[in-house]
């Protein structure tokens, strides 16, 4: 049983590591990346019928609102320590999507599409006449991607075989 409290442990100091490296350097990493832009893609496929605006904030919306709706799924069946590895995934949602708002005026991005013109954060937040606040809107998901690490680090410190094995040292 202390074995799995130290794995649990090193595996959530890692992860939260590999999030604090991907916000740092503001680049995701490749795989976690193709999972999100699986549920981007959805989101704009089940908002299409909701009128142009859902349809182009759905993908944003949908590939943070995922790995959330997983991780609430986690505390509610108190897996702590499954909450906390989805917060990693939620961190690196935060952050694909704070990197994609603040390239919305400048559009330099590669897009499935390879067409600028499709890219839904210009599009957004032209349709509205924020276009000069993309740096604001990106950095408000950068601030959530912390909030996740901060929420990993948390869970990780309340899972009950870490917990154990960190009252067991003191």
């Amino acid at each position: 049983m202390r074995a799995i409290g130290i794995l649990k442990l090193i595996i959530g100091v890692s992860l939260a590591i590999n999030a604090m490296v991907q916000i740092l350097n503001h680049e995701t990493w490749w795989f976690i990346q193709n999972v999100n832009l699986i549920f981007h893609e959805a989101g704009h496929v089940l908002f299409m019928f909701f009128g142009e605006t859902l349809h182009i904030l759905g993908g944003s919306l949908v590939e943070i609102l995922i790995p959330i709706l997983v991780t609430i799924h986690f505390i509610h069946s108190k897996q702590i320590f499954s909450a906390a590895c989805t917060c990693w995934w939620s961190s690196t949602a935060f952050l694909s999507v704070s990197i994609y708002a603040s390239d919305a005026q400048e559009r330099v991005l590669p897009l499935i599409t390879n067409d600028v013109s499709t890219h839904d954060w210009f599009n957004l937040l032209l349709k509205f006449n924020l276009l000069k606040y993309d740096d604001l809107v990106g950095f408000v998901f950068f601030c959530s991607s912390l909030v996740s690490v901060s929420l990993l680090i948390l869970l990780i410190l309340r899972d009950k075989d870490v917990n154990k094995k960190l009252l067991s040292l003191g």
